[in-house]
């Protein structure tokens, strides 16, 4: 059997570069070096408002927003990721601040792991711009592992203008690793006989999953800088001092990770999307918008014959703020009335932000054949009757000719 070969791809400014390459950022000029250009070399621009600014990438607009990514021009400031708007207020001028746009990355990520499947149909998304490759086995058909990962670098530089780094191991844990040690533009192979030496020297703080609590309490009370120097602690030894993170100390001091991937399941999803146009809408709106949601992916459960039993409900503010509920249904069913009452709680949750809202997103998975109890009230005999002639008179007629009142 061939040895385990896991690739790790890491692109760690997937918001911000992708941001560039929208608004038509030079690739191969420094995003913060534009002192010496003339004034108005920036009026050509195709856009109005487009500067050679380092980019911020924000969670929202309001000062409690904070910082998930920025232009690699910025690295070594004070802007991180996790650092609050409020708190980088002084580079104002130096930098261009701009809400991140979920829709347009998610939608990049997704050609990105489908590219990757080029080189391995076992493909794993560890996260937005993060993905594990199996590259076991290819190396008849493509060649070996570490070439095949300077394939990968060049064409997502060239096609998509991502920076990425890649690392190789027998474990998701080595691969990941290795993708740190490697730095920008860059694949790192480890062979399985060193992957000890290779860990051994490690800065602890390299450990994934790890809280900034953990990792201080790591250099400044223990004194540990090298995972090598984590060995002399027993598994129990690691939980008393560190809680659930020892077990991850102690897995990534011995090495301990899977070596398979956990494929994204596939299954069926009913989604229904709604801007809500008007800045001025109040409660009432949005509850009558998200009624309207829930009825339109109802009907189509209907003509399925199935019944959902998860949800996910993700409401964007006009800040561009996000709040995102999921879960399991308590009540299988296909009729509104049912679903909707089951979550609108999370909606009124939500509602309790001041802020007005733009746009819902709405969608059910996980479904199971659908089925009617037989009851000995007439609670569910009239609702199923109701909705079924209410579905016969919107098919036939139309959807604007019969809807549901308040």
């Amino acid at each position: 059997m061939a040895p385990k070969r896991i690739a790790f791809i890491s692109i760690p400014h997937i918001f911000a570069e992708s941001e560039e390459s929208r608004r038509g950022y030079p690739k191969d000029q420094p995003k913060g070096d534009h002192q010496d250009q003339p004034k108005g070399d920036h009026q050509d621009q195709p856009k109005g408002d487009h500067q050679d600014l380092p980019l911020v990438i924000v969670s929202g607009t309001l000062s409690k927003s904070v910082v998930i990514d920025h232009s690699k021009a910025l690295e070594g400031s004070p802007v991180r990721k996790g650092v609050f708007l409020k708190n980088i207020a002084s580079l104002k001028g130096k930098i261009k601040v701009v809400p991140a746009d979920y829709e347009y990355v998610e939608k990049l990520d997704q050609t990105v792991a489908e590219r990757l499947k080029n080189y391995s149909p076992s493909v794993e998304s560890a996260g937005t711009g993060e993905y594990y490759l199996d590259l076991t086995g290819t190396k008849r058909l493509l060649g070996r592992e570490i070439d095949t990962c300077g394939k990968i670098i060049r064409e997502f530089k060239e096609s998509l203008g991502f920076t990425a780094s890649l690392g190789i191991g027998s474990t998701v844990l080595i691969a990941r690793l290795a993708s740190r040690v490697a730095g920008e533009m860059s694949a790192y192979d480890i062979c399985e006989t060193a992957e000890e030496l290779f860990l051994s020297p490690l800065c602890v703080e390299l450990c994934p999953e790890l809280s900034f609590p953990v990792k201080k309490a790591l250099l400044s009370n223990y004194n540990i800088k090298n995972i090598g120097e984590l060995e002399m602690f027993t598994k129990n030894d690691l939980t008393c001092m560190f809680g659930k993170e020892g077990e991850v100390l102690y897995n990534c001091s011995r090495g301990l990770s899977r070596d398979r991937l956990i494929e994204k399941n596939t299954e069926k999803i009913l989604i229904k999307k709604l801007i809500i146009n008007s800045e001025d809408n109040d409660d009432g709106i949005v509850r009558r918008c998200f009624f309207s949601m829930v009825l339109e992916l109802c009907t189509q459960m209907r003509e399925g014959c199935v019944f959902p039993r998860s949800f996910h409900i993700t409401v964007i503010y006009q800040d561009n703020y996000r709040h995102a509920f999921s879960g399991s249904l308590k009540n299988l069913s296909f009729f509104e009335k049912r679903l909707y009452g089951d979550l609108i709680i999370h909606v009124n949750r939500a509602l309790e932000r001041r802020t007005c809202v733009k746009k819902i997103i709405l969608s059910f998975s996980r479904f199971v054949p659908s089925s009617l109890q037989m009851s000995l009230f007439s609670d569910n005999s009239k609702l199923e009757k109701i909705t079924g002639a209410f579905d016969m008179i919107q098919k036939k007629f139309g959807k604007k000719y019969i809807r549901y009142g308040g």
